[in-house]
């Protein structure tokens, strides 16, 4: 087997010795950009180098605090995610207000009535399906560098 690749060595150092400087970088800058192309699609298909499949991501779960409903100012407020605090001047509930689609703290003492309490915490799961390692395959990240001494790419 060594026997092989030493006539293979001996053969490429032939080829190259009849080469010029420019013609070398040329083809060691178009290794270098087809190498980086490779990683960039493996890296993209999510696969490590000898061909498995990466481990997924850890599934993310989301948890989200039901809602509670209350009368303030003669309205009608709906909090979701929402939780108790200390704010400057007495108790609060922050939460996501489903009205105004922003979040809202509102004072205790400025609350007239409850109307809807619910503790149960609920967990969801993150639908959005995110690749490993995107800007990695970037340009800016995965350098490809080349001259007559050989080709890097990382």
């Amino acid at each position: 087997m060594d026997k092989a690749f030493t006539r293979v060595d001996e053969t490429f150092e032939a080829i190259r010795d009849s080469l010029n400087q420019q013609a070398i970088n040329n083809i060691a800058r178009k290794l270098a950009q087809d190498l980086r192309r490779a990683q960039q699609a493996r890296i993209r298909s999510q696969k490590a180098p000898d061909g498995t499949a990466w481990t997924p991501r850890r599934r993310r779960v989301t948890r989200i605090q039901e809602r509670i409903r209350f009368i303030w100012n003669n309205e009608t407020r709906t909090l979701k995610n929402w939780h108790h605090d200390t704010g400057k001047y007495g108790r609060t509930i922050t939460g996501w207000d489903e009205d105004k689609n922003n979040i809202r703290t509102f004072y205790r003492d400025d609350i007239d009535r409850f109307l809807e309490i619910r503790t149960r915490r609920i967990n969801q799961d993150s639908t959005k399906h995110v690749p490993m390692f995107v800007k990695l395959r970037t340009a800016r990240y995965l350098k490809a560098s080349a001259d007559a001494s050989g080709v890097t790419v990382g």
